[in-house]
């Protein structure tokens, strides 16, 4: 469904579950800086190694066409994936350098991914990378689709290594060994979530120009702005709204707060709606003390009510941060996080959290099975 816009010009610890029970704040994966390479590893243990431009003395952007990831989930058997973010038009296959020599080639495919490697072949590539200076993808014409520095990638497989613990193992990319692996058993957190039934009640708009008249974000809105006000369901004779308020805007980034309302009864009973800002278990990384936290360039899902920040660091959309909170029922809760803190050509960001929902019902189901698989 689409929003209800409401268009007004001149006005300007712990988390606890719906079952009661405290869950551990979300820990965000660090994102580490190799040279020209970064890496991070998200909570579960997959980790991804992103290349970024090199400086300008190299060239910085003169030969580059997007950058290579390097991905790998935690487990013994889980295959290695090295991906290209590349612009290919209307070529169809890709020759892969390193230093010169040529390494790889094949199919390029439409997508997000023209350029995909898996298994065995992304281990050989892997090796190339780790030493070598310079990998170079081009058309079957020799068209430069990309260049890519490789200084700080070796670091940076050895990083994932550790992160995993596969160093000194022969499962390692670049510490290799004779240890056993002991693949890591990091289980994804599961988010309960107890959503109401859909309905499409919201606040009338006067209420809305009411809200942001005594809001922190009333002298933040200039000209034109636009509040998005979606319905959030209703349990019994009660009622709820997402409020997504205007509260300032620059050249590629329009932030917003989110605020909660709720009513019980009708309005010609005398119940009128009431106001709170959204609650996060982890808030988003924008605003400032005293105030509610903003969302940037916010996305709603109505269907899977679940709320969206993607604050790009400048217009390329090459750094910045991202979360995805579902809506349990009475809070936002993160589900998805992933970032870039470096502004060097790497539109493909690295994830630092990930967590599964399954609503309350779903869980009390699956409960009893288990306690009877265990006695």
């Amino acid at each position: 469904m689409s929003p209800i816009i409401s268009t007004i010009g001149s006005f300007v610890l712990f988390a606890t579950t719906v079952a009661g029970e405290p869950q551990a704040l979300p820990s965000l994966g660090e994102i580490k800086v190799f040279k020209d390479w970064s890496v991070g590893c998200d909570n579960v243990g997959n980790c991804q190694a992103v290349s970024l431009v090199a400086n300008a003395a190299s060239g910085g952007f003169d030969d580059w066409g997007g950058p290579i990831s390097i991905s790998r989930a935690p487990g013994e058997s889980d295959v290695l994936k090295i991906k290209a973010v590349i612009q290919a038009n209307d070529i169809d296959r890709y020759k892969m350098f390193v230093d010169g020599r040529l390494i790889d080639t094949g199919p390029l495919v439409q997508g997000d991914y023209p350029l995909e490697i898996v298994g065995a072949d992304a281990t050989k590539v892997s090796r190339a990378i780790i030493d070598g200076y310079k990998l170079q993808i081009t058309g079957p014409d020799g068209e430069n689709l990309t260049s890519i520095s490789l200084s700080g990638s070796k670091a940076a497989l050895r990083y994932m290594d550790v992160r995993q613990k596969r160093a000194y193992t022969r499962t390692a990319l670049v510490s290799k060994g004779r240890r056993t692996f002991r693949p890591l058993k990091n289980e994804m957190p599961v988010v309960p979530v107890k959503q109401w039934t859909p309905a499409e009640r919201i606040p009338a708009t006067t209420e809305i120009v009411d809200l942001v008249e005594n809001s922190v974000c009333k002298d933040e809105r200039f000209g034109v702005v636009e509040d998005q006000i979606y319905p959030m369901g209703q349990k019994g004779d009660r009622y709820r709204a997402l409020i997504l308020m205007s509260c300032g805007s620059g050249a590629y980034n329009f932030s917003s707060t989110a605020y909660i309302g709720e009513i019980k009864g009708d309005e010609k009973d005398g119940a009128s709606w009431t106001f709170r800002p959204a609650t996060y278990d982890l808030e988003p990384g924008w605003g400032g003390e005293n105030r509610p936290p903003l969302l940037v360039n916010a996305r709603w899902d109505e269907e899977r009510q679940i709320l969206s920040s993607y604050a790009k660091g400048r217009s390329l959309g090459d750094c910045g941060r991202a979360e995805s909170f579902i809506w349990n029922g009475e809070q936002f809760q993160l589900i998805e996080a992933s970032g870039m803190q470096e502004c060097r050509g790497a539109y493909e960001w690295i994830t630092t959290w990930r967590a599964k929902y399954k609503a309350v019902e779903e869980l009390a189901q699956q409960t009893p099975a288990a306690e009877e698989v265990v006695e």
